[in-house]
């Protein structure tokens, strides 16, 4: 009946009025949250196709203090020219490999979180919100969110979407993770430091799993939160699906042997 409720049978705010309203302010996140710099970057080879649409994204996210970083790893294609048009840091290399590429941009970043999306991904505009509110209500060396496929891919794409084989993120709970997606992860510079990077064995797929096996091995957590989400292009032909598979048996085989 009416002693129970946010007013009274007169409609008289009761106390529990101006609590719920407060929550309700403060959701999903409270304007008194002093958000940590973070730094996003983006390893790139021959990422022209799709990059503009990722830098797009990254130019408009509601975050407060960030950077964009773009490590063009030796591209023969006009991913420079197209990041030159962005307000990012741009800088080129030669080949060297993904891991390689991943260690220059959390080297350069002045974010004290690295987070990390491809050169084929777009992220949600609150992405950087929910990635940097797990850190700061959790323990963690790193923190991943929920990879989809987007829409408009084509029929083959679609196929490869609900194929077994796309980088997804595995967890322990609903809340911890085991290992988190390359188009999707972030982690402390501190934690970057003291691993000393990610290993340049892997040139273009398997990194993340290894540097997250090598968090864990420290007995630190590595977080998920599913509201920071992204989308993640899929292979529209099966060759490239192929090809895609290739990679990441070989880079397997390195974990394994590893």
């Amino acid at each position: 009946d009416w002693d129970f409720g946010l007013v009274t049978r007169e409609r008289m705010p009761k106390p529990a009025l101006a609590t719920v309203s407060q929550a309700y302010n403060d959701a999903p996140f409270s304007p008194t949250v002093q958000w940590p710099r973070i730094s996003v970057v983006v390893c790139s080879y021959c990422g022209a196709a799709t990059i503009r649409d990722t830098l797009e994204h990254l130019s408009v996210l509601d975050y407060p203090d960030y950077e964009i970083i773009v490590v063009d790893d030796g591209s023969t294609d006009d991913t420079a020219a197209i990041c030159r048009e962005y307000d990012v840091k741009l800088v080129s290399t030669d080949n060297r490999g993904l891991s390689n590429a991943r260690n220059t941009g959390w080297q350069m970043a002045t974010g004290e979180i690295i987070a990390y999306t491809d050169d084929d991904a777009y992220p949600d505009t609150h992405w950087l919100k929910y990635l940097a509110f797990a850190y700061l209500h959790g323990d963690y060396a790193g923190v991943g969110g929920l990879s989809l496929a987007p829409a408009g891919g084509g029929s083959i794409a679609d196929c490869v979407a609900n194929a077994p084989g796309r980088p997804v993120h595995v967890l322990f709970t609903d809340t911890l993770a085991e290992h988190i997606p390359g188009c999707n992860m972030s982690f402390r510079r501190s934690v970057l430091e003291e691993l000393g990077g990610f290993d340049p064995r892997y040139r273009s797929a398997g990194d993340d799993v290894d540097i997250c096996w090598r968090i864990l091995d420290r007995g630190w957590n590595i977080g998920f939160h599913a509201g920071a989400q992204n989308w993640h292009h899929c292979r529209n032909s099966l060759r490239a699906y192929w090809k895609q598979q290739q990679g990441y048996g070989k880079a397997e085989a390195l974990l394994e042997r590893k």
